[in-house]
């Protein structure tokens, strides 16, 4: 797998930082099948609730039983097909109780006590309510997620706690287990038993998104410790499902990239190989990546029996998510994201976070039928579609420069360096589009330290773009919309954009190349572009 991308281009200097760099190259080749999707099964759209968002926010307190089935109506209204409760987190049970395994004390799941006081399971409503419905129900579990709770099982174990962490002040913020100690293992597999021997569920997700499971720099030779645990939990589910006359499902959500999963431990070929996993949702830890490498997973999935359902997620990255005070994607973004996961190689789309935006209109639940789309494939390949490559992680220090928990750096851009002569470089981004007579398409770039009198060289894949056809917005004015809810001033930036010809593009991997040809000589200091959109009108 790649490191960080640190090349050198020409006479200038150009740094690239891959979006992917913890995974295979951006180049890797999509499946065959990728010109007309032909995604595989009858599931298309996953939704996920996360333990706390939705009982804050969006239900009452206390929460009646009818309240539950009209949250899942509003779903299945939506064209949700399947629906995962996460019901554990922090070594804590949620929406369901037991003797042997904590409740979740805070505030906003106190609001469920009305119904289990009663004897009246929270969990099973929304089972019933899924089956009336027609959906498929999966009960999910935080496999090592600790936003600073503490619950009697860590407490009780300190010598499990997760101690080896990179440098970062993220890292210090929980407490996760180490995987390395049978206890967490043993403990985790307890849980999910328990909850497939108790309630209806159609399936079991394993959510893996935390700061790790093992110590750092352990995570590939202790990956077979989290895989036998894999295997165990496929081997409780199988027989579970014997005695309810039904496959009962499992899922793993994942991060982003191969070489991410398998530095902290998570040999997903191997899950996949040996048939231990039936469905695979791959994703940033926070953000939705329009140069995810979708491509290297489906490779997997296609090759065998397993399902591919990509994420999406709420924000691009760390800057749209603190730009117009949060503004989650469009339609048409969401459409872009879902065209780009369908045509290389997956079966469907999960919707991760998505209720963190609640607070804008249309509101919650109304929001939710915005979705309905992202279930078609034939329906977002002919709406407008919208995509945005910018740093995903640029700028923040939570975990080290630019940098996700995992490690991985993610910040795409190019480096232009004034003082070097006809400094140039490449930026890659995915794209399959054919863009048909009838569709029109815009390429748009902004150059932060960029000013107008500076003259570019432009090409997209090679071929070169005309000066007369590279425009600028508003001939130097700023490019209004941008207004920036951030501490301190956005850097001044100019845009270029120049109008897609379908003899332009390729499918699959596109690479944009800026050269500075001539730079203002009252100008100093590099210019950086980080931001690359793509506009395509039916």
């Amino acid at each position: 797998m790649t490191a960080t991308s640190k090349r050198w281009i020409g006479a200038g200097l150009v740094i690239l930082v891959s979006a992917l760099c913890m995974g295979k190259n951006l180049g890797d080749e999509p499946p065959k099948d990728s010109r007309t999707p032909a995604p595989r099964g009858e599931r298309r759209l996953l939704y996920v609730s996360d333990p706390s968002s939705i009982a804050n926010n969006l239900f009452p307190d206390p929460v009646k039983a009818d309240d539950l089935r009209r949250w899942v109506d509003e779903l299945a209204d939506s064209g949700v097909d399947t629906f995962n409760q996460e019901v554990y987190n922090q070594c804590w049970t949620t929406y369901w109780n037991s003797r042997r395994f904590e409740y979740d004390p805070r505030p906003q799941h106190r609001r469920f006590l009305s119904l289990l006081e009663k004897g009246i399971q929270p969990l099973a409503i929304l089972i019933e309510q899924c089956h009336r419905r027609k959906l498929t129900f999966i009960a999910g579990f935080r496999m090592n997620d600790n936003h600073g709770g503490v619950g009697r099982f860590v407490r009780a174990h300190p010598d499990w706690v997760l101690r080896e962490f990179p440098e970062g002040e993220l890292y210090k913020a929980s407490q996760p287990l180490d995987f390395t100690f049978a206890g967490p293992r043993d403990y985790v597999h307890d849980v999910i038993a328990e909850v497939v021997s108790r309630f209806d569920v159609d399936g079991v997700e394993l959510c893996f998104r935390d700061h790790g499971y093992f110590p750092a720099g352990k995570g590939r030779e202790r990956a077979h410790l989290m895989t036998e645990l894999v295997r165990r939990i496929r081997a409780t589910l199988d027989d579970a499902g014997k005695a309810k006359r039904k496959k009962l499902l499992l899922g793993a959500r994942v991060f982003s990239s191969l070489g991410e999963c398998q530095n902290l431990g998570l040999d997903v070929p191997t899950w996949i190989a040996k048939g231990a996993i039936d469905y695979l949702c791959p994703q940033d830890v926070m953000y939705a990546d329009f140069n995810m490498p979708v491509a290297e997973f489906a490779r997997l999935t296609r090759a065998s029996k397993c399902m591919l359902y990509p994420a999406i997620l709420p924000w691009t990255s760390a800057r749209a998510r603190n730009r117009l005070d949060g503004i989650p994607l469009s339609t048409a973004s969401c459409c872009a994201l879902a065209h780009m996961y369908y045509c290389a190689g997956a079966d469907g789309v999960s919707v991760y976070n998505h209720f963190t935006t609640m607070w804008h209109a249309p509101f919650y639940p109304q929001a939710v039928r915005r979705l309905r789309v992202l279930g078609n494939p034939a329906a977002v390949a002919a709406g407008e579609r919208h995509y945005i490559f910018d740093p995903t992680w640029g700028g923040l220090a939570y975990f080290g420069k630019d940098r996700t928990s995992t490690g991985a750096v993610k910040a795409n851009r190019i480096s232009l360096d004034r003082t070097r002569n006809k400094a140039q470089g490449d930026y890659p981004f995915w794209l399959f589009e054919g863009l048909t007579r009838r569709e029109r398409a815009t390429l748009l770039f902004r150059g932060f330290n960029l000013l107008g009198t500076d003259e570019l060289e432009v090409a997209l894949n090679g071929n070169i773009i005309a000066a007369d056809a590279l425009k600028r917005v508003g001939r130097g004015l700023p490019e209004q919309g941008r207004i920036d809810f951030r501490k301190g001033k956005e850097p001044a930036f100019s845009t270029r954009w120049f109008e897609l010809k379908p003899s332009l593009i390729v499918r699959g991997e596109n690479k944009l190349s800026v050269a500075l040809k001539k730079s203002d000589p009252q100008a100093s200091g590099p210019i950086v572009i980080d931001e690359v959109e793509v506009f395509v009108q039916p």
